[in-house]
């Protein structure tokens, strides 16, 4: 494969600049990928927490035959039906007739779109229908023409793990310092991986991503509308339980004096969403993207601190169990159950990045198999474990934890003296 013949690109991570010159916090940046450095990027807006557009990061990527090559050019008429962006002959050809999951957007299921299951090739047909369904609105002659029509969006499908010999995407090099997927796909299980499909009007409600992760989503193709709320101002549209509404609007947000941004992101560009920042998202157009979840040594505190506050809301919501058998083990399973991670994860997963920060092997700093991190940062990573783990081992929780959890933190922080 061409990726894994040509050298490695350094990911060259230096000393954090004067704090001082973080970003502006009054906009969110349109930066062009030739133009913005790792370093920066690194700095200046995941570390700091604050969201960016990167444009032209997928001219190379072999997904962008996913759309008719005039495309690029035509995004003013890509919400004209008579000819549509997607290239369905291509998809068909080129994927297998896999099962794929979908949600449906004209239908709610416990504060949640309902979900079944398809596929792939019938997904496809259903939304060339409903296109056809669009034209025949219209053409109609008469105003009430009222035909039903499909709403159904192709979301989170692990595409790349499912057909992993296809490279249909590379990881922008911003994105590459990603604890989770490495631990995830050098261990063969389930990723963060995801490729989403939606006709126009498809839409994702209104939530933050899972476990206080970082995610970047990239058009293939389309035009996607974005309201995003910095850490704290969703509590403002909380009801008095504290419950978040399903879908939110401009309308809502004004009223309750919600500080908040509009993004329009449309193909070629990838959106960076830090830890914690609530957002709802349209497909404006027929849109495909290309998505992951992740996190490092940025945001990893935030995720240990979210694990420890979920195990918390555990101990409240079984508190009358407290002495039954196995109690704290039993918490454990269902802090995974509804977090979905629990503490020999989290641990799991920190002795997985120290072991492979430690290495001298040569592809044990090798990052999607084309990125190289610097000394530097090598040595970043391993500071933030360590700091994790200072922390953790003075923790009650993890101390009263099974699994000799706490024997496994005093372990490796003894490793990484």
């Amino acid at each position: 494969m061409a990726s894994e013949k040509a050298a490695p690109e350094l990911l060259a991570l230096q000393p954090r600049p004067n704090p001082h010159s973080d970003v502006d916090n009054t906009d969110i940046q349109r930066r062009h990928s030739t133009e913005l450095s790792y370093n920066e990027f690194y700095w200046r807006y995941m570390h700091a927490n604050w969201p960016v557009i990167i444009t032209d990061v997928s001219n190379t990527w072999e997904c962008r035959n996913w759309a008719h090559k005039d495309n690029d050019t035509d995004t003013a008429n890509a919400n004209t039906r008579n000819h549509s962006p997607i290239n369905f002959d291509y998809l068909k050809s080129r994927i297998d007739d896999l099962a794929v999951p979908v949600a449906d957007c004209n239908a709610t299921y416990f504060n949640s779109h309902a979900k079944l299951e398809l596929k792939f090739h019938d997904f496809l047909e259903r939304w060339q229908r409903s296109m056809e369904v669009d034209n025949s609105k219209l053409q109609a002659t008469e105003p009430n023409c009222n035909v039903a029509k499909d709403n159904l969006y192709l979301k989170d499908w692990h595409l790349a793990a499912q057909l992993p010999a296809y490279e249909f995407y590379q990881v922008p090099k911003y994105f590459a310092s990603d604890w989770l997927n490495e631990q995830l796909i050098e261990q063969k299980r389930d990723d963060y991986r995801f490729v989403y499909m939606g006709p126009k009007d498809s839409w994702t409600s209104f939530h933050s991503d899972v476990f206080g992760s970082y995610s970047w989503s990239t058009n293939i193709v389309g035009h996607k509308k974005w309201l995003i709320l910095p850490p704290g101002e969703e509590l403002k549209v909380a009801d008095r339980l504290g419950n978040l509404p399903f879908s939110i609007d401009e309308s809502l947000l004004e009223q309750n004096n919600v500080r908040y941004f509009t993004i329009n992101q449309t193909a070629n560009e990838a959106v960076f969403v830090p830890s914690g920042w609530y957002h709802q998202v349209w497909n404006v157009t027929d849109t495909i993207s290309v998505n992951h979840n992740w996190f490092n040594a940025c945001n990893v505190p935030l995720v240990w601190r979210n694990l420890l506050s979920n195990l918390q809301a555990v101990h409240r919501e079984i508190a009358d169990c407290q002495q039954m058998d196995n109690f704290e083990a039993h918490c454990q399973t269902m802090l995974r159950a509804s977090f979905g991670i629990n503490y020999l994860d989290f641990i799991e997963l920190l002795e997985f990045i120290a072991e492979r920060r430690t290495s001298t092997t040569n592809n044990s700093h090798l990052l999607f198999h084309r990125y190289q991190m610097n000394a530097y940062h090598v040595q970043y990573d391993l500071e933030c474990v360590r700091q994790l783990l200072k922390e953790m081992r003075q923790e009650p929780s993890v101390l009263q934890c099974p699994a000799q959890l706490h024997e496994r933190c005093e372990r490796l922080w003894q490793q990484l003296q």
